[in-house]
């Protein structure tokens, strides 16, 4: 397809291109300009951003790392596998005479 520019238009790129490329409404763009080319790629939105609470969380845990306080994998297994305390047995009533 070949589109001719004209002088105080905007480039527009087709929606056929568009749908070809993959771009959808809302997707960010980078542009990269060389001689008598522009590349045009899409831009990957980042699947999860996390909350400043989350961030500190992951310092401390990374700084208690540091420190050589943690727990290893074999040792949170074990935990798991631990059969669980039950919290009473139940004794059967005595009759009464």
């Amino acid at each position: 397809m070949t589109v001719t520019v004209k002088t105080g238009a905007d480039l527009v790129v087709p929606p056929s291109v568009q749908r070809r490329a993959g771009i959808k409404t809302g997707d960010r763009l980078s542009f990269k300009v060389t001689a008598h080319a522009i590349v045009i790629t899409p831009i990957e939105r980042p699947s999860y951003k996390p909350s400043k609470s989350e961030l500190a969380a992951i310092r401390n845990g990374e700084a208690e790392i540091a420190r050589g306080e943690y727990v290893t994998l074999s040792e949170i297994l074990n935990d798991l596998d631990r059969p669980r305390r039950k919290g009473g047995a139940k004794t059967t009533r005595k009759p009464s005479r």
